[in-house]
């Protein structure tokens, strides 16, 4: 029988305890990214779509800004029986669109241009930021994600206000196209943010969670924010 030093088999558990902790560290680590994911992915997941029907002017810093009214409108909770097989793909798409043009916003929040483009550099850092260990050199997430934020599909920064702006209908006509073109992007970049074939892959991608906070967070209701838009 070979007798172990006592040092020596004090330096082994002691070794042993480490690596443990460390294991438990790391999964602490895992499992609390899986926590926050599922969580960022569920309340992104109640947002189906957002409208914006409204814009108004406010006075500023002693400036006028527009400030753009989004209606958020959530999932609808299937009710009745399920749609047959007798039902035409046209017949569903008209009731589809009936449905959607009798559906009520949730709630509302309102944000002004600089805020919407604040957002768009908040996810391009995100998606853009220099890859590591745990993220690869190629991601299908950050990768579309990052096509939409640097497109062309963001309305024009041009001014929008001014004497000039006012009397030659210049103001009207580019809030008009704002109006309409943030609308359509931030409906895709909810999709985009949300597309289940990036969540059930193989490997979440590990920005998936802060896109989808900021994104969250920007749609928010203004007591539920946890930062400012700024100006």
């Amino acid at each position: 029988m070979t007798l172990v030093p006592v040092h020596e088999a004090t330096d082994v558990e002691a070794d042993g305890d480490s690596e443990r902790r460390s294991l438990d560290t790391d999964l602490g680590r895992r499992l609390s990214q899986l926590s926050s994911s599922a969580k960022f992915a569920f309340t992104l997941n109640q947002i189906n779509r957002v409208a914006i029907h409204a814009t108004y002017d406010r006075e500023e810093d002693g400036g006028t800004v527009t400030m753009y009214v989004m209606d958020v409108f959530l999932q609808d909770v299937q009710k009745g029986i399920p749609r047959t097989p007798a039902e035409s793909p046209s017949k569903r798409k008209g009731r589809l669109q009936r449905d959607k043009e009798k559906a009520h916003a949730e709630y509302q929040v309102t944000h002004r241009y600089s805020a919407f483009r604040l957002l768009r550099e908040r996810i391009m850092e995100v998606v853009t930021a220099p890859s590591d260990e745990q993220h690869p050199e190629w991601c299908a997430y950050c990768s579309r994600v990052m096509w939409l934020v640097t497109s062309d599909e963001f309305p024009s920064r041009f001014p929008n206000h001014g004497p000039v702006a006012t009397y030659t209908g210049w103001h009207k006509l580019l809030v008009y196209s704002r109006k309409h073109g943030l609308e359509r992007y931030v409906n895709l970049l909810l999709g985009a943010a949300k597309d289940v074939s990036y969540r059930y892959g193989a490997i979440q991608c590990e920005r998936y969670p802060a896109v989808s906070h900021l994104l969250n967070d920007f749609l928010a209701e203004p007591h539920l924010r946890s930062s400012g838009w700024g100006k």
